[in-house]
């Protein structure tokens, strides 16, 4: 008889960077560390203290993670912080025009303008 064996998976994540802040409140001062992967460091925001547990808004800066803060904000770092509230954006004054002039060209059949 075969004995079946259960396995743990873990998912792994690489870590891009470890970085380290210090509680604002001035009672505390604690200091945290925090590991990010790429993800997480594109959607940082804050920390939370490890002593006292208050969230403090925060931001990664090009000092944190050097080597790759050109990736991270050609992949939208900026972008990404901007609609986490989830409200849609309002289109601009420019988008609404090229949108109509589009939907135009599309219902009388002219191509010339669209070509490059």
């Amino acid at each position: 008889m075969k004995k079946t064996r259960s396995r743990i998976v873990i998912q792994r994540d690489v870590l891009l960077v470890e970085i380290e802040r210090r509680c604002q409140d001035a009672q505390c001062t604690a200091r945290t560390r925090l590991g990010l992967t790429k993800d997480e460091a594109r959607t940082y925001c804050g920390f939370e203290c490890e002593r006292c547990g208050q969230f403090w808004d925060d931001l990664l800066i090009e000092r944190d993670v050097p080597e790759w803060w050109e990736e991270l904000t050609i992949t939208d770092l900026y972008a990404v912080r901007e609609n986490r509230s989830g409200a849609p954006e309002k289109a601009s004054e420019v988008v609404k025009r090229m949108s109509e002039n589009y939907r135009r060209n599309q219902a009388t059949g002219d191509e010339e303008e669209n070509s490059f």
